[in-house]
This record gives structure tokens, C-alpha cells and sequence, in this order.
């Protein structure tokens, strides 16, 4: 194995691994009862957490493994279950928001790329870019648009009618 070079890359294996370990700690969680914890710094600094029943449950056993601090809940005890399902919960919408705080890094990441390759003037050669063209090339441009807009309304209107009152476009929920 050898780091991934490239860094958007890397930062889409570190969320995928993130999210496969979650899952086998869960999953190790669930099948066999056992207390777990595991935490993973990214390149941004942020921390990935995932602990049950709790972060501060797994730290104060690894303070002192031998003893076990906290009585042993009775499964029945229904404040027991709320409060392992919260702090489940909470563990979720914490991993959640790592989640989003990633993407949202590596989405700030390639802003930065797109305005570096837009001040390379990398842009001058895109498609969408008029300049250059004769007037005949760019009524032809223009007259392909009005077709595309042509057909695509087209489309639509027939999924519309294909649905009835339109309301599912995407056949979902029939």
C-alpha cells in the first residue's frame, strides 16, 4: 500500500474507509455487544469519532482498563435504552456533521481549483465560450440551443401527460 497521491482523491478514500469502518464498528457493536470506540484525524484536522455506548466511556476505560466503572444496566431499564439510543443518536448526526464539514472542505478545495484554472484563462477554450466565432457559427450555436430547448420541453411535456396530473415526474410513489 502507498499514499494516494493525488489529494481529492485522497480525501474521497479517507471518507469512504471513514464510512466502512463506521459500519464494521456497528455492525461489531451490534452482533456481539461490545463496547467500542475509534477516532481518526483528517489531513484538515477534524476528528471522525465513533464510540458506544460513549467517548467518554471508552476513554475512562482505557484510564483504567482493569476496572469497570460503570454498573452493568439492565437491559429492561427503559432510561437506560433512551439514553443508549441519544447517545447512539448523537454519535450519528456527530458523524453526520464530520461528514458534511468534510465534503464541504474538499468542495471549498476545488472552488479554489476552479478559480485558479479560471484565472489560467483556461476557460477561453470551453464551450460555452462565443468568442471567436464567425456570426454564421454562432446562429448555428444559437439555433442548436432553441432545438435542445425544443426537445427537452418536449419531454417533459410528454412525462407530464404519461403521469396524469404531473405530480411524480420520476414515476416514484405510484
Amino acid at each position: 500500500m502507498k499514499e494516494v497521491e493525488d489529494y481529492e482523491n485522497r480525501m474521497t478514500t479517507f471518507s469512504k474507509r471513514k464510512t466502512g469502518i463506521f459500519k464494521k464498528m456497528n455492525e461489531l457493536v451490534a452482533l456481539c455487544g461490545v463496547e467500542a470506540a475509534f477516532v481518526a484525524f483528517s489531513e484538515t484536522g477534524k476528528s471522525h469519532t465513533f464510540a458506544h455506548p460513549s467517548m467518554e466511556d471508552a476513554a475512562g476505560r482505557l484510564k483504567s482498563p482493569l476496572i469497570d466503572e460503570s454498573p452493568r444496566k439492565d437491559d429492561t431499564n427503559t432510561d437506560s435504552l433512551v439514553g443508549a439510543y441519544k447517545s447512539q443518536k448523537n454519535e450519528d448526526l456527530k458523524k453526520l456533521y464530520a461528514d458534511f464539514a468534510e465534503e464541504l472542505e474538499m468542495e471549498k478545495e476545488k472552488e479554489k481549483k476552479l478559480k485558479k484554472s479560471k484565472s489560467d484563462k483556461r476557460f477561453d477554450k470551453m464551450w460555452w465560450n462565443a468568442e471567436g466565432l464567425s456570426v454564421e457559427e454562432r446562429k448555428q450555436l444559437h439555433q442548436r440551443f432553441v432545438e435542445l430547448n425544443v426537445t427537452l420541453c418536449g419531454k417533459v411535456s410528454q412525462q407530464f401527460r404519461k403521469d396524469g396530473d404531473g405530480s411524480d415526474l420520476a414515476g416514484h410513489g405510484h
